[in-house]
């Protein structure tokens, strides 16, 4: 059996479809709900307070649940019990599943025509750098397809980017979703043993590869896809500034922006992502591997990525650790963070408790490294999400 992940607080239990539902222990895949076991919500509110964000479904299953998600995107987006952390994990699932759907079905239009209204629908939100690289940590840990997960990190983050850079709005904007969306779509008529393969590729292998935009364009023609900016993503998003790039060998001042950008992106989810033949880098050995190579990219568009990417990564877990120790501070365990994420998700509406709560992770956080760090870091950013909504919503009209 296959299985897909569900993110946990997409579900409406009410009306979650009756099928098999599991979760992940050490690695292993455990019936949770049987078929015909109606889910409840405290099923759910059990679940959360394990910590358990994602669960699973036999991907059989996948078409009548993603159904079920997306009728509950609406609400999803507008809940007022969902952290903007929850909506964008939720957003990422139907991305996924929508760029899953079409290198499934790339023949089949009605499967690019709801990407396109589903970028409609989804708006992405970030405080601060830090919660984009959590998100994407969680999307490879969950979602194992590595092409399909890569396509949604590289939307997310070209979507963003465009806002920054650009002021991308409007039509423009969702035209560069798209385009990123389908960017490597051409890479389906490139070999399993080739896009999986460890070792360096041949010469003739990688002009196998080296063919993928102009064959994603193909796709996209027998579809009806004729919109300029997607076709340039998925045509130029292997050009090179300097001239050294494929299919066509443009130079910087010839390649379109929206393209440059996309394949700065590109390279960065490709860079940070584990692959069967190279380890994931780090955000800032990712930044430091594009500086090296700046010849190939628009030096404004780099230096804007940059700017923009860069300020907030954190120093490396070893140097943290060091810097703890040297200020006589001590690790949090991780028990003590699931007792503080019970609290958090149990407190409900009353802000008292919530600050005080944010006061005590603000001080764990400086007192802790590592994963316990991160742990931490991740639930201080679902606390401070879920403060700005409820102070927001008693602001005075």
């Amino acid at each position: 059996m296959e299985y897909s992940p569900v993110v946990l607080d997409a579900i409406n239990h009410k009306t979650f479809p009756k099928v098999e539902l599991f979760v992940r222990l050490d690695g292993k895949f455990t019936l949770y709900k049987p078929a015909e076991t109606k889910l409840t919500i405290h099923n759910i509110e059990r679940l959360r307070e394990g910590g358990v964000e994602f669960v699973y479904i036999n991907s059989a299953d996948s078409e009548e649940v993603q159904g079920h998600i997306e009728e509950r995107l609406d609400d999803s987006q507008a809940a007022k019990t969902l952290s903007q952390y929850s909506r964008n994990l939720i957003s990422s699932q139907i991305i996924n599943n929508c760029i899953d759907d079409v290198f499934q079905h790339p023949h089949n239009a009605a499967a690019f025509k709801k990407c396109h209204s589903v970028l409609q629908k989804i708006s992405f939100e970030f405080a601060d750098q830090h919660e984009l690289f959590q998100l994407f940590a969680k999307l490879e840990g969950n979602f194992e397809k590595y092409l399909i997960t890569h396509s949604t990190q590289t939307t997310i983050l070209a979507m963003y980017l465009a806002g920054r850079l650009f002021n991308a709005t409007g039509e423009y904007l969702l035209e560069i979703g798209l385009g990123s969306m389908l960017h490597d779509i051409g890479m389906l008529n490139v070999a399993g043993d080739i896009t999986q393969k460890v070792d360096a590729l041949t010469e003739s292998e990688y002009h196998r590869v080296k063919l993928h935009p102009k064959q994603g364009i193909g796709l996209l023609r027998d579809v009806g896809i004729t919109n300029e900016v997607v076709r340039d993503i998925v045509l130029f998003h292997h050009e090179r500034a300097n001239g050294t790039g494929y299919p066509k060998g443009l130079d910087g001042p010839n390649i379109p922006r929206h393209a440059m950008l996309v394949s700065l992106c590109d390279i960065y989810c490709a860079l940070t992502m584990t692959r069967p033949y190279k380890s994931a880098s780090t955000p800032a050995e990712a930044f430091q591997t594009l500086k090296s190579e700046k010849r190939l990219f628009d030096p404004d568009i780099l230096a804007g990525f940059l700017s923009i990417m860069a300020e907030a990564v954190p120093p490396p877990v070893e140097e943290e650790k060091q810097q703890t120790r040297e200020a006589g501070g001590k690790s949090v365990d991780m028990a003590a963070v699931r007792e503080m994420k019970r609290h958090i998700r149990n407190a409900g509406s009353d802000r008292t408790k919530l600050v005080s709560l944010h006061s005590i992770l603000t001080d764990s956080i400086q007192n802790s490294y590592g994963e316990e760090k991160v742990a931490l870091s991740d639930l201080r950013i679902e606390l401070k999400n879920l403060l700005n909504s409820l102070f927001n919503d008693n602001r005075p009209a």
